[in-house]
């Protein structure tokens, strides 16, 4: 989208041309470099204060049982962390602990032009969910158990017909999470691999 949106420099109207390995555009005119935006968004996976638990949510383009962490776009002027409890306000009505915000790592996300910075965060099991239901269909607390097994399944289960087939051949699982290599499950698994 950006390769088309930026054919013509913003700054004297002439035709750009690709450098870089499609990477930048220049303007043929004033010589003006121009890159493809890059909105910052959050992903978070957020834990029970003992460790024990994860909060995973589905939203409504995810298959049946597909549960992943929680992500959002930052808003102009905030901070990442304050992004992750501003999120998961929102989406859970979960009030993260102070200063428990950690970060994991990133991920290039051109959907449509994210760059994904990846925390945990730990908060009170105990507070009562109020899911916004225009962002989510669900979201709870699992135990380690449950989301071990989850991460057993293979295959990109985020698309509908690989969940279905899933679930057909083990109808028991309470649980699909995301694939490996994205980084949802980094997160996910840096939870499990922790104690």
């Amino acid at each position: 989208q950006w390769q088309r949106r930026s054919s013509f420099c913003t700054y004297c109207g002439s035709p750009t041309v690709l450098i870089h390995a499609g990477t930048t555009r220049q303007c043929t005119g004033c010589n003006q470099m121009s890159w493809p935006r890059q909105d910052p968004s959050m992903i978070a996976s957020i834990t029970s204060r003992c460790g024990e638990r994860i909060l995973l949510a589905r939203s409504k383009r995810h298959p049946p049982k597909m549960h992943t962490v929680l992500a959002g776009f930052v808003e102009a002027g905030e901070t990442f962390e304050a992004a992750v409890a501003r999120e998961v306000w929102e989406e859970t009505g979960l009030r993260i602990d102070e200063g428990s915000v950690q970060y994991i790592g990133s991920q290039p996300w051109p959907f449509p032009q994210s760059c994904m910075i990846a925390f945990t965060a730990t908060a009170d099991d105990m507070q009562p969910l109020n899911i916004d239901e225009n962002e989510l269909v669900s979201a709870e607390w699992f135990d380690r158990k449950v989301v071990l097994a989850a991460t057993q399944v293979e295959g990109a289960v985020m698309q509908h017909d690989v969940a279905k087939a899933a679930l057909e051949a083990d109808p028991s699982l309470p649980l699909l999470v995301p694939p490996k290599r994205v980084i949802a499950r980094t997160l996910i698994d840096t939870w499990l691999e922790k104690n």
